[in-house]
């Protein structure tokens, strides 16, 4: 079949052979809306082919309840519900919005059939969804606050038959999948906060709960997305809820009941016709739409038009077992999933305590520390300030700290931990990391700390040690709570395998450095295919080695002309697009700044993403260059042969 990204590249195509559920869903997910067609020309695929299609890739059944639009169900051989798509009038236009994006739990997958193109008109337009989000966000950030906050209300009075001169005249048996009143009522007083009345003509006037209507939407079968979305049925409401029955002006409103500016969602829907893709349909062909992520409208026309529907959750599980680089069996993926993956880090910081502050307030929640920082003591200050202050919980954040090099001897090891809680002033970490594979000569707390690179002589003495008996010294430390979670920094693909080959905690992260200069690829996917996330550090390039004298400027990105390029297209900072690349690649991007403009700026990476071409593009900076080599930096400045990477 082929298949061509309607946002990314609207007249190519890429040409796949059976695509598995995995890889389906996770196009999806990067692309966010496909059109799928037959590979002959002269052969388009039937209906019967269209849910032959669907039902292949293995998704849950989605039961349509609560729609406004009148639909009726098509015969077919499948196991699949496959209906008319909106069948409002054909001179209305039908507005955008997220498929059933009025009701608590709308569907994941949407999915066009075109049995029949309209002689005029008729397109399915699309739009991106976090496109509209950072529109409304710039230009109308209280309203977007408003929409944070208490989400929306939705008002439609249904018939009690099907109204097919209405574009929302579904009746309320249909729509909520009832024979009877009193199961509808039953039905309806399950849901808390929603609200409904008996007309006198015998129709209904529901109110629904207060719906959220801007979605984060984080990770999607362990791809990660991170983008913010107009997840919502407003514009849709606001515009096309109108009929004898309804007044589009009384559809929508903010969840706490405040009206909202017909001006502005005037704005909204004009930005959205501005900035829509619109295609003509042809006979045969399929729209695969990320519900999530992408919203949908119906252009007027004329003649007649049979487009069919079919809507999903998620994925059935699939049942394939899944095997790491040892051959062990990965049963657990939970730690490739996390809710924010910026991450601030606090290597070399000028005021660590007021910085870890101040990036609290900026949003940051994940924090990535190590004795060898030498700035632990501040950075609990600065964390604890934040918790007091009442800003946070302790639960809210996710601190991570490192067992340095002198401490790999098992006896050392809880040691090593029991001084860097009472550094930070906490009771646990939620992760402690062995930073570097590469086991020195043990130097006493008390004589020096943090003993940094060298000995009491001033010398960096390498040791015998047994990296398992470490690593199961680590393992107690999750036994006796100290730390949730235990991983690994600084290894390769052959160090992993060690550990896994042993372990009866398994990591659950990697840090390494990763940036357009040094990309990984291999290791990442090593590490995430045995279920280990990924956390990269120096994520911008070589910019805080300048002054180490491990960088010049000549290797900055800064005023890379590729990067630049994407800057501008975009209209965002060199900065964010690298970071956006790094979270696109499921990477948590570790980045640092004392300045409070420069955290929002490294924050604002959820509100744009970067295509197949662009991450491409930024692929090709590759040139496998270290700034953080023991390597090299070792025998350079202590005299000690120490490479780990080779």
């Amino acid at each position: 079949m082929r298949v061509t990204r309607i946002f990314e590249d609207l007249q190519g195509h890429d040409s796949y052979g059976n695509l598995s559920q995995e890889e389906f869903v996770k196009l999806l997910a990067r692309h966010k809306a496909l059109l799928v067609r037959s590979d002959n020309d002269q052969a388009s695929w039937s209906c019967d082919d269209f849910a032959n299609f669907v039902e292949g890739i293995g998704l849950t059944r989605y039961e349509y309840v609560g729609g406004a639009a009148p639909r009726r169900l098509i015969p077919v051989k499948a196991n699949v519900e496959v209906f008319t798509a909106n069948e409002a009038p054909p001179d209305q236009l039908i507005p955008f919005h997220h498929e059933l994006a009025q009701v608590a739990d709308p569907p994941q997958y949407i999915f066009f059939y075109c049995d029949l193109p309209s002689e005029t008109g008729g397109e399915t337009a699309l739009i991106d969804s976090t496109l509209v989000y950072r529109f409304v966000s710039e230009k109308y950030p209280d309203f977007m606050d408003k929409l944070k906050i208490h989400g929306a209300r939705y008002k439609r009075t249904l018939p009690d038959e099907d109204d097919k001169d209405s574009p929302i005249g579904r009746s309320f048996y249909n729509a909520y999948q009832v024979d009877n009143k009193m199961d509808l009522e039953m039905k309806l007083d399950k849901i808390a906060g929603l609200e409904y009345e008996w007309q006198p003509d015998g129709s209904l006037t529901v109110i629904t709960e207060p719906i959220p209507a801007v979605r984060m939407i984080e990770q999607q079968h362990n791809h990660a997305v991170y983008q913010w979305t107009f997840h919502n049925s407003v514009i849709a409401a606001f515009l096309g809820w109108q009929d004898s029955r309804n007044d589009r002006m009384n559809a929508v409103c903010f969840g706490n009941n405040e009206a909202m500016d017909s001006n502005i969602l005037d704005d909204i829907a004009k930005f959205m016709d501005e900035n829509k893709v619109s295609y003509q349909w042809k006979k045969g062909d399929v729209f695969a739409l990320n519900n999530r992520l992408v919203m949908h409208s119906r252009n007027a026309f004329t003649g007649a038009r049979r487009v069919f529907a079919a809507m999903f959750g998620d994925t059935v599980p699939s049942g394939e077992v899944k095997t790491d680089g040892t051959g062990q069996i990965v049963k657990d993926f939970s730690a490739l999933n996390v809710s924010d993956p910026t991450t601030f880090g606090m290597w070399r910081l000028t005021n660590p305590e007021e910085t870890v502050y101040n990036a609290i307030m900026a949003g940051y929640r994940r924090f990535d520390s190590a004795c060898d920082y030498g700035n632990e003591e501040a950075t609990g200050r600065g964390i604890r300030r934040a918790i007091t202050e009442g800003i946070v919980t302790r639960e809210d954040l996710y601190v991570t700290t490192k067992l340095w090099n002198t401490y790999h001897d098992e006896k050392h090891v809880p040691l090593a931990l029991e001084r860097c809680l009472k550094d930070l002033g906490l009771d646990y970490v939620d992760e402690f990391l062995i930073h570097f594979p590469i086991s020195m000569e043990y130097v006493p707390f008390e004589d020096k700390y943090p003993p940094e690179w060298t000995n009491l002589e001033g010398k960096m003495k390498l040791v015998p040690n047994d990296i398992n008996a470490t690593w199961k010294a680590m393992e107690e430390l999750v036994y006796s709570k100290k730390t949730k979670h235990i991983g690994v920094s600084n290894f390769n693909c052959q160090h992993l395998r060690q550990i896994l080959s042993i372990a009866n905690i398994r990591p659950t992260s990697l840090q390494i450095e990763c940036h357009p200069h040094l990309s990984q690829e291999k290791l990442i996917r090593f590490a995430r295919e045995a279920g280990i996330r990924v956390s990269a550090f120096s994520c911008l390039g070589g910019t805080s080695y300048i002054s180490l004298n491990m960088a010049t400027s000549d290797d900055l990105l800064f005023e890379n002309a590729i990067i630049r390029e994407i800057c501008t297209k975009h209209n965002k900072t060199p900065a964010q697009v690298m970071l956006r690349w790094g979270i696109q690649r499921n990477t948590l991007p570790i980045n640092k700044s004392s300045s409070r403009k420069r955290m929002d700026e490294n924050r604002g990476v959820f509100d744009f993403y970067l295509t197949m071409e662009e991450m491409k593009s930024i692929d090709t900076l590759n040139l496998n260059r270290r700034y953080n080599d023991p390597g090299q930096f070792c025998e350079q400045g202590m005299g000690t042969f120490c490479p780990i990477y080779e």
